[in-house]
């Protein structure tokens, strides 16, 4: 049923080696300039007093989630732990819209296309290419994560050492292999490539709606995969 999974991983690492390489590093600009840029953001005392505060309230705990840190006023409250409040739960939500389409796009994309007939006119097992297709997105998501924490490392962000920067993200590269997977489940399920993508965005608008309900229930936003927010910023 796997025969050939290696060669088709080959040949699926090589056919999205633009689209992925856009990806990752678009994904990775933007974090790293951001975590660049977040020393300047806040540099008075009264301004991150004022964030801290903004911070706590109901609102902003159901956009982004608890903010660690901040519980322990303006000491804990680094520029390590802002960025994650901050960034990481929409980070991750390109992540997996990434893996999203990725996964669409090798099993029912290809499958209207004609091309996985093609492919399985070959010798290749029934389960070969949806294998290697978890197979790239597990390889893709593995390099996002640690090229992220290497580059959250070199620039040194204050409060974010070698472990909170890896574990950052590692936050990113799980949640992309998370929703690779059920994304590979709905694909077998629906009917089209459509219908594959619209399941799969429903449960991530679910999980974000369920982080949300975390502001006044905490057991909801444990529910959420999306909880990767709060635990690694616990860490950072």
């Amino acid at each position: 049923m796997f025969s050939n999974t290696g060669i088709l991983t080959k040949f699926f690492l090589r056919r999205d080696r633009i689209s992925s390489t856009i990806w990752i590093f678009g994904i990775l600009a933007m974090t790293l300039s951001i975590a660049y840029a977040f020393p300047g953001i806040f540099e008075t005392e009264e301004e991150r007093i004022v964030l801290v505060e903004m911070m706590q309230s109901p609102a902003m705990v159901a956009m982004l989630g608890p903010a660690y840190g901040s519980e322990n006023g303006i000491d804990g409250y680094t520029n390590g732990a802002m960025m994650s409040n901050m960034m990481l739960l929409f980070t991750i939500i390109a992540v997996v819209i990434m893996n999203i389409f990725l996964v669409v796009k090798h099993t029912r994309k290809d499958e209207e296309a004609g091309r996985i007939e093609v492919i399985r006119s070959l010798p290749v097992g029934r389960l070969s290419n949806l294998s290697a297709t978890m197979v790239v997105c597990i390889i893709t998501n593995t390099i996002l994560a640690l090229l992220t924490g290497l580059g959250l490392y070199a620039l040194q962000v204050e409060g974010m050492d070698l472990y909170g920067s890896f574990f950052y993200g590692m936050a990113l590269g799980i949640s992309g292999i998370l929703f690779a997977t059920i994304t590979a489940v709905f694909c077998q399920l629906a009917s089209n490539s459509r219908g594959a993508v619209g399941y799969s965005f429903s449960i991530l608008g679910l999980s974000y709606l369920l982080q949300a309900g975390g502001a006044s229930n905490e057991i909801l936003s444990y529910i959420s995969p999306l909880r990767f927010n709060y635990e690694i910023t616990s860490i950072c």
